[in-house]
């Protein structure tokens, strides 16, 4: 797997996952600083990357974070959360399908 990364309050921001595939899928780079974590988005979902081991606001959560949003990029509400990227993949694929 190759990891990616992108900057995040002018540092590095390790995503943990090889967002190549997300991409292909559609999906942009739609990470604004005041997040609590770098995202990525199509027209229906937004995934942030979290890392509970780097930040207090990600403990006790998962790895990653999916919402589904509106068509201005707002939340409407927040769908599910994993450690394992094949999942994200999976509803990447499905959001697509809808």
């Amino acid at each position: 797997m190759s990891n990616t990364k992108v900057k995040w309050f002018d540092e590095d921001y390790d995503l943990g996952a090889d967002i190549s595939k997300l991409i292909k899928l559609g999906f942009k780079n739609t990470t604004w600083k005041d997040d609590i974590a770098p995202s990525f988005s199509n027209h229906k979902l937004q995934i942030f990357f979290l890392n509970r081991r780097k930040f207090k606001d990600h403990e006790g959560r998962s790895k990653f974070s999916i919402n589904k949003i509106d068509e201005h990029g707002e939340t409407i509400k927040h769908l599910y959360e994993t450690d394992h990227f094949y999942k994200v993949l999976q509803l990447a694929e499905l959001s697509n399908e809808y």
